[in-house]
């Protein structure tokens, strides 16, 4: 009998462990992100599925960190941001992102047509038409 009582101790136990751990942060989630409000989301999970990964304050891509951080980028006043979006729209236009280089490896890096002209409206400063 006495060992009857120990299971249900046990699983309450266990129930209040799992309770209060907490879940450990994932790095690859846009959680972590420190988008402006102002940043459409639609824009926001571009960059976080398809730009983020090379261009962020911790990437391990020094090139792809110099040429633009995303983290900087929202820490910059309006007049920065609006040079560097140009600079986007520019690298965007030309074909130059993402790099053919890295699509080897990385095909689903890809932009889609329609990322590419968000994007492109985005960064451009174009306003959609309706």
């Amino acid at each position: 009998m006495k060992n009857l009582t120990f299971l249900p101790m046990a699983a309450l136990l266990g129930l209040l462990f799992f309770q209060g751990t907490t879940k450990p942060e994932d790095k690859t989630t846009s959680s972590h992100l420190a988008f402006s409000p102002d940043m459409p989301a639609n824009i926001k999970a571009i960059v976080d599925q398809k730009c983020y990964g090379c261009h962020n304050s911790e990437s391990k891509n020094e090139k792809g960190k110099a040429k633009l951080d995303w983290d900087a980028f929202e820490a910059s006043k309006k007049a920065k941001q609006m040079a560097t979006k140009g600079k986007i729209a520019e690298a965007l236009e030309a074909g130059e992102m993402p790099p053919a280089k890295f699509l080897e490896n990385k095909p689903e890096g890809k932009l889609t047509e329609a990322e590419l002209a968000t994007l492109l409206e985005w960064s451009a400063g174009k306003k959609k038409s309706n």
